[in-house]
C-alpha cells in the first residue's frame, strides 16, 4: 500500500511544478509592477518557457526515477535562483541569485547518486563554479562599497569614478565569472562532464543557465564600455572558446557530445558579442540559443541508431563550404552597405555554426526529403534570425562604442571559416590536426 503512494506523491511534486512554471511564464506579461529592463525581461522569459518545457518533459522521462520528487524540487529551485538574480536591481539579490544557480544546477548534474561518475561531474561543476563565483562576489563587493549602495543602477553609475586599475579589476573578474558560468576554455571541462546528467537537465543547462555568462556581461555593460582592455579579453576569450568548441563539436561521435561543443562554440561567440559592444546581437544569440538547444538536447534520443555512417561525413563537409561560403559572401554584403557594428560577425558566425550542427546531426540517412527539410528549415531559422534580432535591439534600446572595423570584422571572420573548413577537411580525409590534438579534443571533459 505505502508503495502505491508515493508514486503519486512525487507526481504532484512535478505537477505543482509544471504548473507553477507555466503559470509564471503566462503572467510575466502583467509584470510591469517590476519595472526591470528589457534584457531582464526577455532573460525572464527565456528561462521560465525553458524550464517550464524541460519540467513537462521529465513528468514522462522521469517517472520511474526513485529520486524525481527531489529532481523537481529542485528543478523548480533553480529557476527561481535565475530569476532572482535575472530580475533583481539589489546586488545582494544578485550574488545571491548567481550562486545559488550554480549550486543547484551542480546538484542536478550530480542527480544519480549512486553513479561515482554523475558525482564525480558534480563535485568538477562545483569546483569551477567556485572559481568563477568568487570572482563575481568580489567584483559586486567593490562596487557596492565605492558606491555605498546595494543598488546596481547606482553601483553602476559611480562606478565610472574608479581608477582606470580597479575597473580594470572588476571587469577581469566579472569576465572570468561569466567564463565559468558559459564552459569557456579553460572551464569548458564541466560541462563535457555534466553528459552524466539526465537529458532534460542537459537540455535546461545547454539552453539557458550557460548563457548566464553572456546576461552578465550585457547587466554590467556600462563597466566594460569604459576598459577597452576587458573588451579585447572577452573578443579573445570567445575566438578561443569558438574554436574550440568546433573542433570538439567536429571529433564527437555521441550526439551529447557533439551538440555540448556545438554550446561551448557559440558561447564563445556570443562573450565575443558582449566584447564588440553587439549587445542587440548578444541578447538574441542567447535567446536564440537557449530555443535552439532545448529542441536539440530534447530530441537526442530520438537520433539514436538514424546515423548513417557512409558518406555522411563528406555530405556534411560540402554544405559546410556552402554554408561558409555564403557567410562570407554576406557579411562582405553588410560591410560595403556601409554596416560597421559587431554585430555582423558574430550574429554570421553563430548562424553558420547553428546550421553545421544541424547538417551534423542531420546526417540521418541521407533521403531527398530529408535534404529539402533540412534547407527548408535552415531557411526559416534565417528568417526567425533577422525578426529576432530586430525585437532584440528594440529591448536593448542601443549597442556599445565599436571596438574593431569593418574589415577587420570581415577578416577576423574569413580566417575563422578557413580554419574551420581545414580542420573539417583534415577530418573528413580522416587526417586529424594530429594525434595528440585529436585525442585531447575526444576526451574533452573526460573524468579521470
Amino acid at each position: 500500500m505505502l508503495a502505491g503512494t508515493v508514486p503519486n506523491r512525487r507526481l504532484k511534486v512535478s505537477h505543482v511544478v509544471v504548473a507553477l512554471l507555466w503559470g509564471g511564464l503566462f503572467a510575466l506579461p502583467f509584470g510591469d509592477i517590476l519595472n526591470v529592463s528589457g534584457l531582464s525581461l526577455a532573460l525572464a522569459a527565456l528561462t521560465l518557457f525553458v524550464g517550464a518545457l524541460t519540467a513537462t518533459f521529465s513528468c514522462r522521462y522521469m517517472r520511474s526515477d526513485p529520486h524525481s520528487g527531489h529532481f523537481f524540487l529542485t528543478l523548480g529551485l533553480l529557476v527561481v535562483s535565475v530569476l532572482v538574480f535575472v530580475l533583481s536591481t539589489n546586488l545582494l539579490l544578485f550574488a545571491l541569485g548567481w550562486c545559488a544557480s550554480g549550486w543547484l544546477l551542480a546538484k542536478l548534474v550530480g542527480h544519480v547518486r549512486s553513479w561515482p561518475e554523475a558525482q564525480a561531474a558534480r563535485r568538477r561543476t562545483c569546483l569551477s563554479f567556485l572559481v568563477g563565483d568568487s570572482g563575481l562576489v568580489a567584483a559586486l563587493i567593490i562596487l557596492a562599497l565605492h558606491a555605498n549602495s546595494l543598488d546596481l543602477a547606482t553601483a553602476l553609475e559611480r562606478s565610472m569614478e574608479l581608477s582606470p586599475n580597479i575597473l580594470a579589476l572588476v571587469t577581469m573578474a566579472l569576465i572570468a565569472s561569466a567564463a565559468a558560468r558559459c564552459a569557456l576554455p579553460p572551464f569548458s571541462g564541466w560541462l563535457m562532464s555534466s553528459m552524466t546528467a539526465p537529458t532534460p537537465v542537459s537540455a535546461l543547462m545547454h539552453a539557458g543557465l550557460v548563457n548566464a555568462g553572456g546576461f552578465l556581461l550585457l547587466r554590467f555593460a556600462p563597466l566594460f564600455e569604459a576598459a577597452p582592455l576587458s573588451r579585447y579579453t572577452a573578443v579573445t576569450l570567445g575566438l578561443i572558446a569558438a574554436v574550440w568548441g568546433i573542433g570538439v563539436m567536429v571529433v564527437r561521435s555521441d550526439i551529447k557530445g557533439s551538440i555540448a561543443g556545438s554550446t561551448i562554440a557559440q558561447m564563445g561567440f556570443m562573450i565575443m558579442s558582449c566584447g564588440l559592444g553587439a549587445y542587440s546581437a548578444a541578447l538574441w544569440h542567447l535567446v536564440a540559443h537557449g530555443l535552439f538547444k532545448a529542441w536539440l538536447f530534447l530530441g537526442s534520443g530520438s537520433a539514436i541508431g538514424m546515423t548513417s555512417n557512409k558518406h555522411s561525413n563528406l555530405i556534411s563537409h560540402r554544405c559546410a563550404g556552402v554554408i561558409a561560403g555564403l557567410a562570407v559572401v554576406g557579411a562582405g554584403l553588410a560591410v560595403f552597405s556601409g554596416q560597421t557594428n559587431g554585430e555582423v560577425i558574430p550574429l554570421t558566425l553563430g548562424m553558420v555554426t547553428a546550421a553545421a550542427t544541424l547538417t551534423s546531426i542531420g546526417g540521418i540517412k541521407i533521403l531527398r526529403t530529408t535534404r529539402l527539410w533540412l534547407v527548408a528549415l535552415i531557411i526559416v531559422l534565417v528568417s526567425f534570425n533577422i525578426g529576432g534580432f530586430m525585437l532584440a535591439r528594440e529591448a536593448m534600446g542601443h549597442d556599445g562604442p565599436d571596438l574593431l572595423g569593418p574589415w577587420t570584422l570581415l577578416a577576423l571572420l574569413s580566417a575563422f571559416l578557413a580554419s574551420w573548413l581545414w580542420q573539417r577537411g583534415r577530418f573528413v580525409a580522416r587526417k586529424p590536426l594530429s594525434s595528440g590534438l585529436y585525442v585531447h579534443l575526444l576526451n574533452s571533459g573526460a573524468l579521470r
